[in-house]
């Protein structure tokens, strides 16, 4: 009897030694990772009018448009309306140069109209939009978009396309394209004088949050790219900005090449306001012939490390314009949820491309049909959309969101965090005081620091 009872106290013992082992542990370990966020290397913030920093998970609209006829995507306002349900806070809006300009000299207005109706549907919705002069593979004659046919040469160079698609890049005919343009004055001088024409046009729309000037940079033949081709013609872009007053912020790229760990040669020192636009891709994981491993991790993580390097050096702000993953590739949710923590750890803003049925985009997020692909619910989070304070951090770990900072003297402008119907939050609480929330009315729920306030801890669970 007397043996029974010892038995069963030293197994109470040590249950209850196991149980605060793994607390404690658990404790530390949530430490580590905190500390973790709390000192990566971070590129600067964008913020919005009131000071706040600005959070982006955004969406390209719209691959379709580069083979339209008017250029112009499929979306209705009705369609828009939908990225606000799952919580895009910004759409990547391509316009096309052969749209804007058909022929030399001459701009299409009409077209111009069009784009600003959709920017004002987005607008009214509460999005902001980033404009990106799309092109890719130059021309619709090597089966991409972007340059007018008065813009491309007519060259006797054969040109037979292959898979997948960006391996197009280094076929002579794109690549001689590429060069006429890069060495032609008049091209380049036609080219930024476009971008004069559509920043004119966009300079008093209160959600354009800047004009991304070229998108997927391809070299010229020969060395020295980005240090002068690209450098010139990005520093002419900032000049014709600041000579016309000019306040939308420059998104500019690094040559296409440096979306997989290069650094960049870029000698480019704006003057104006600018952001870093960078995307990522990595191409022995896109081939689809191996799974997502440890050598993609690594390309991964040193490709974003070295992009945000890149942008505190430049002390401007960084925002990834491009990335997509396609669910049926091996090891694809291994790949995001790498992704994920990364831009949590750098605490980066992203853009998903795209907003299109995957007939139009292997990774668009609808099917042939138009119903939402599985990917949608990946791309779904809890995350902050506006925090009003400083040196935040937050994460999300299974079923918990947790996000501190420092108020630092904001107490009239609220923190916005976005909350997706498809997640039942059991509680909502900051500074451990429970915050009422109703699903059905709202999306976001946003709290405003009380003056003796001097730190926030803002947590959601379900």
């Amino acid at each position: 009897m007397r043996y029974t009872l010892k038995m069963k106290q030293l197994v109470f013992y040590l249950c209850v030694f196991c149980c605060l082992f793994t607390i404690f542990t658990a404790t530390y370990a949530q430490q580590d990772f905190e500390t973790e966020l709390k000192n990566a290397p971070k590129p600067p913030y964008i913020y919005d009018r009131e000071g706040r920093i600005v959070v982006y998970h955004g969406i390209t609209v719209s691959y379709s448009a580069r083979h339209a006829e008017n250029f112009l995507p499929w979306h209705t306002i009705e369609d828009f309306a939908k990225l606000k349900e799952w919580g895009f806070n910004l759409v990547r809006y391509f316009i096309f140069w052969e749209a804007v300009e058909p022929t030399s000299g001459i701009y299409n207005d009409e077209y111009m109209e069009e784009t600003l109706k959709r920017i004002q549907w987005l607008n009214d919705l509460g999005i902001d939009v980033l404009v990106c002069v799309h092109q890719d593979l130059c021309s619709r004659k090597f089966g991409g978009s972007g340059f007018p046919k008065w813009a491309v040469k007519e060259r006797d160079i054969p040109f037979t396309p292959v898979t997948p698609a960006y391996k197009n890049y280094f076929s002579p005919a794109v690549m001689a394209c590429f060069d006429d343009f890069w060495r032609s004055d008049f091209l380049k001088n036609s080219y930024i004088e476009m971008l004069k024409y559509v920043i004119s046009k966009l300079q008093n729309q209160p959600n354009v949050i800047g004009i991304e000037v070229f998108d997927e940079p391809w070299p010229h033949i020969g060395p020295g790219f980005e240090q002068t081709f690209l450098t010139d013609f990005y520093q002419r872009i900032d000049q014709m900005k600041q000579e016309n007053g000019f306040h939308i912020p420059m998104y500019f790229q690094p040559m296409l090449i440096a979306s997989v760990v290069v650094p960049t040669g870029l000698k480019f020192e704006p003057k104006g306001r600018a952001v870093y636009a960078v995307r990522y891709l990595d191409p022995i994981y896109e081939r689809g012939t191996s799974g997502y491993g440890r050598t993609n991790q690594w390309i991964m993580n040193n490709t974003i490390l070295q992009r945000v390097r890149e942008s505190m050096r430049w002390g401007i702000p960084m925002l990834i314009t491009d990335f997509g993953v396609n669910l049926d590739m091996q090891d694809a949710m291994q790949y995001l949820n790498d992704w994920w923590n990364l831009m949590m750890k750098h605490q980066i803003g992203w853009v998903y491309s795209s907003y299109d049925k995957d007939t139009d985009n292997p990774f668009g997020i609808l099917d042939k049909e138009g119903n939402t692909k599985p990917i949608l619910s990946k791309l779904v989070q809890v995350y902050p959309q506006r925090i009003a304070g400083r040196n935040p951090v937050w994460f999300i770990r299974g079923s918990l969101f947790r996000l501190t900072y420092e108020t630092a003297g904001f107490t009239n402008t609220p923190t916005v965090v976005f909350v997706p119907r498809s997640i039942v939050a059991r509680q909502i609480a900051a500074n451990g005081k429970p915050i009422p929330y109703n699903p059905l009315k709202s999306l976001t729920f946003e709290y405003t620091a009380a003056p003796e306030e001097k730190n926030v801890t803002i947590v959601v669970q379900w």
